[in-house]
Order: C-alpha cells, then structure tokens, then sequence
C-alpha cells in the first residue's frame, strides 16, 4: 500500500536519510522514537508538505512523490487536530471529502458510521472551540476517515490527553482500524501506544531507521544499545566475540562472570568484536533451596536494593565484585515468598541461556 523507498528529506537544518518503509494494506505500521528523531518530519513527507531531497514514495503502486498533497488521498490526524473554528462539527466532518468532490450519496453512510461509533452524534452542530479535548479529537479522527483515505496518518495525536482518555481512544481506533481495514502510518514515541496498536513498528534514530519488525521481534531482539534503551530495556552488559562454532557465537561477559553460546543472526561480528549482550527483565527469576538453579541458567549471587511501588518492588541487582547492575520488577507476592529486604546479599537469580540476547556496539 505505502511504500517509501530511499528518501531524504530536510527539515531545517534536520535531514532525514535513505528511509525504507512499508505498510501494507489493512495493516496499522507505528514508527517509534524519541523526540528530535524525524516521525514528524516523515510524515510531513509522505503527507505532501516537505518535498523530499531524494528516494520515492508510492501508494498502492502509483508514484505521489511529487502529487500535490490535496490529490494524494490521505487521511491526517496530528496532535493539534486543527479543526476549522468556523466550521460547526458536521460541516468539519463533510470538508475532505467535499473537497475532493465525493457525492454526499457516496461519503455520507461513513460518516454516519464513524458518527455512530465514535459517540460525536449529540456534537454535530457545535462549534470546535465548545469542544473538550478528547471530544475534538474524536471528531478530528471522524474527519481523517470521512473522505475514505488510501491511508490515514497519525502524529501523535493523543500526546495531549490525559492516561485514561487516551487508552480510551486507543481502543476506538483500534476497532475502527480493525472494522475499516484501515491501512494506519502512525508516529509516537508512546511505547505503550504503538505496541497497543501497531502490528509492526520500525525505530527511528536520529534521523535514520535502526530497525523494523512485528512489534514482538524488535522488543525481544534489539539491533542495538540506543534502540534497547529506547525500548526501556536497561539490562545490558559489554562482551566479546571470542569463538565460533557452527551458527552459534561464544561471547565472554566480563562483568557479568559468564561466557554465553548465542545464535550469531544476521550480520554477524569477528572474533574479538566487541559486542552488547542483554536480557529482557521479565525473564529474571530468583533462586533459593526451593527453587534451586536450571539446568539452562547462568547463576549470578549478589546483593538487591529494593524500591517498593506498592504492589510491587523494583529489584536492583549487584552481583558480588562486580559493576554490573540488573534491573527487574518484582509482585508484593514474590517479595514475600523469598523474604526479600532491602540490602539483602547472597541472592541468587538465575539468567536463562536462551532469553539472552547480543547486540552490535553502537556507543
């Protein structure tokens, strides 16, 4: 349905370079990253506002690198819905499509659709500025959808709402997205949101591509630090290439005390590469007599500091005479089981071999 290839586009003195993406048709494609990156900037370019300095952008085959933007058939809902102030809901909801001269017979059942599900009915003859903030934007993505878009995009349009009406709206759009077959380019750099609603997601870096994938690959296996990082994946610890043997490397952990056999992947490093390898914190477990170590675990001993959230506690993990720091959460229940205090030493936790993951060095 979308597909970019190689494009570059400048923003100031901001440059996006040789962007790959594709989104296919029916598909909701989030691109994740931290503020500064380029989502918006990418989406500008694909909307039709910044003319690209280089590469292509197709929809459904046809090349709109250079259409107008009013002549590419786009939906568009950015952060600040942009309403027209003097327009009331109803004649908002009916500018796109008249705009692009659709016959009220033709868009009209729509939008009577997306009045319905979306609950704005009561709203039709307000003004924009009447409206709370949750109540434009659920207007403002009636208006993205009314002209029947080849593809709908987002700019982080929920940033500005508070916790329970954005999950809110995260569940409406989901099931339009799903009841539709709306073919979705979304920008956030809401974790949460894209892996809520997205069923692939590619990383943008400053200004670059780091990685794309099902949003379940990309979170299990990184490409890099700065991508984990990003991901909120903290446990990560220096190794070294030190052997090969078939598709599986050997990597010395120095400050972790322990020598892992991993698969080597795509593109994989020398002998004596320095390497990151990493272990997401939901496959750490504590070990005791009653729960004594497996058989396909690294065993690390050490000391814990405890903060306690409430229901649960954020372990931090000192293994003995070592720098290395582990990160993990741990339920009121488990905390009580295993008598943990805070300061407590001599804990043992167990790294299972194949939750261990390597990454190339980026830092």
């Amino acid at each position: 349905m979308l597909k970019v290839e190689s494009l570059s586009v400048a923003a100031g003195s901001f440059r996006l370079h040789n962007i790959d993406l594709k989104v296919a048709e029916g598909e909701c494609h989030a691109v994740l990253g931290p503020s500064g990156s380029g989502k918006s900037t990418l989406l500008h370019a694909v909307l039709g506002i910044l003319p690209p300095l280089g590469g292509s952008i197709r929809l459904n085959g046809e090349d709109v690198t250079h259409t107008p933007i009013e002549r590419r058939g786009l939906g568009y809902l950015p952060q600040q819905t942009g309403l027209f102030p003097h327009l009331s809901v109803r004649e908002n909801l009916s500018y796109s499509p008249r705009a692009r001269g659709l016959p009220a017979a033709q868009y009209q059942p729509l939008v009577n659709k997306l009045v319905e599900a979306t609950g704005i009915g009561e709203l039709l003859g307000r003004l924009p500025q009447t409206l709370s903030g949750g109540e434009r934007q659920r207007v403002g993505l009636v208006r993205a959808l009314a002209s029947q878009p080849r593809l709908v995009l987002l700019d982080e349009p929920f940033a500005s709402l508070n916790e329970s009406l954005r999950q809110e709206l995260w569940g409406l759009l989901r099931e339009l997205q799903l009841r539709q077959q709306l073919t979705v380019l979304l920008v956030t750099h809401n974790l949460i949101e894209a892996y809520f609603l997205a069923g692939k997601i590619s990383v943008l870096m400053d200004g670059r591509i780091g990685q794309t994938g099902d949003k379940a690959s990309v979170y299990r296996r990184p490409a890099t630090r700065a991508i984990a990082r990003f991901l909120g994946i903290n446990n990560l610890w220096d190794g070294v290439v030190t052997g090969r043997e078939g598709d599986r490397l050997t990597i010395k952990c120095p400050a972790a005390g322990i020598t892992v056999s991993l698969p080597e992947g795509n593109n994989p490093p020398a002998l004596q590469t320095r390497v990151t390898v990493g272990i997401l914190p939901e496959h750490i477990a504590f070990r005791d007599a009653t729960h004594p170590p497996k058989s396909d675990e690294h065993i690390l001993t050490g000391r814990i500091h405890l903060m306690d959230l409430g229901p649960r506690s954020v372990v931090q993990f000192h293994p003995a005479a070592s720098d290395l720091v582990l990160e993990f959460h741990a339920g009121r229940r488990m905390v009580q089981h295993f008598d943990l205090t805070d300061g407590q030493t001599d804990i043992m936790i167990g790294l299972p071999h194949n939750a261990l993951f390597w990454m190339h060095n980026d830092e």
